[in-house]
């Protein structure tokens, strides 16, 4: 499961729990000890219920051996799914925090939500699509002989029970973001699409409620309360989202709200280690307006840079690379923040310079608009 988090001090990050296990791809893994709970009970059950079953007459100690081995490679197939979220939204220039392990699985914590549906929709999918294909695997190797095929089998049957768990429409879960994403897609508001899918995200935990009262009536004490923290979880975090969608600015208010001030002026003669050393390094998700005899003749952005190799960075220039006027859009401080985001939509792209009249003031991303404060 993706969730994106602001930045916060270190000393106050609530995603900073449990224990550091290191970094993968540049990216903080952390254990929650609440997962120790979840290794534990994965090795009972196996070793006590599952594997005698499946496979009689062994030595028990190979039995708890397996179930153990099992349980490792479950939390592993669990930051897998976490890892497909975290690359994903690293391919769309998202910073990750960090992922943390814990008793319902993990989360990948995404610094701030994606600007456009598409990146939404791919960077949710992902977690989900990556257990469908270790399901396939584990399931392939699941004719393997003895304790090595029972453990695959089981393996196969709980990552495809993550993925299709994942892909309910209970926001924050990844169905739900699909669903928030398909929702913006269509209506064209991110702040409404949220609302909508959190609120179904609620309707979602309220029928594990009473899934939870249906398995406590039976008797099946351990589910219902299990299914009970499930639906506690999902509730609470659709309700944060849907408050935190009542906020920001209306659609209609002008752009100088969310407009980026004290942009350098990018001369087109400069050459590109010296953009990369004195700006881009420092805000690599931003654009810069490039100007040649006082007159704006182009943009320029890390994706211009980054196709050109690293070795010639001090013989091109900012001029050869980037934008030119044609590829952007140019907006102005009075238009609404709706229309500034069609015209980014038209030119598909997610900056623009701002002018007021013939002066230029600054520069506006799509994240600005989409997510305004």
């Amino acid at each position: 499961m993706a969730r994106f988090a602001g930045q916060r001090s270190a000393n106050l990050d609530p995603t900073a729990r449990g224990w550091r296990a290191g970094e993968i791809g540049g990216v903080e893994v952390r254990i929650d000890p609440s997962l120790l709970l979840i290794a534990a009970l994965v090795t009972f059950s196996l070793a006590a219920g599952t594997l005698p079953r499946e496979v009689p007459r062994l030595n028990a100690a190979l039995y708890w051996l397996f179930g153990a081995l099992a349980a490792c490679i479950f939390i592993l197939s669990i930051l897998w799914h976490e890892m497909a979220h975290a690359l994903l939204g690293l391919r769309y220039r998202i910073p990750v925090k960090r992922i943390v392990l814990h008793l319902f699985g993990g989360v990948a914590f995404i610094a701030r939500d994606p600007e456009r549906p598409a990146h939404e929709f791919w960077i949710a999918i992902s977690g989900p699509l990556s257990s469908l294909f270790l399901a396939f695997i584990f399931g392939a190797l699941g004719n393997l002989p003895n304790l090595t095929g029972a453990v695959c089998n089981w393996l196969a049957l709980i990552n495809l029970t993550l993925a299709l768990f994942n892909l309910l429409p209970g926001f924050p879960l990844d169905g739900g973001r699909i669903l928030r994403a398909a929702l913006w897609h269509f209506n064209g508001s991110y702040r409404k699409a949220t609302r909508q899918a959190s609120r179904v995200g609620q309707a979602v935990a309220a029928l594990f409620v009473v899934f939870a009262l249906l398995l406590f009536v039976n008797g099946f004490l351990f589910n219902a309360l299990w299914f009970a923290l499930i639906a506690s979880f999902l509730y609470s975090n659709a309700s944060i989202s849907y408050r935190m969608s009542l906020g920001g600015l209306p659609s209609e208010a002008p752009l100088f709200r969310v407009l980026r001030h004290n942009v350098p002026l990018i001369d087109a003669r400069l050459p590109l280690a010296l953009l990369v050393w004195r700006y881009l390094n420092n805000a690599p998700d931003q654009a810069f307006p490039v100007f040649h005899n006082s007159a704006l003749v182009g943009m320029i952005t890390a994706e211009q840079v980054e196709r050109v190799p690293r070795l010639d960075w001090g013989k091109i220039r900012v001029g050869d690379v980037m934008l030119p006027l044609s590829a952007f859009p140019i907006l102005f401080v009075t238009e609404p923040l709706e229309h500034a985001k069609a015209q980014l939509d038209a030119y598909n792209v997610d900056h623009a310079p701002v002018f007021n009249g013939t002066q230029f003031v600054g520069m506006v991303n799509r994240r600005d608009i989409v997510h305004p404060t």
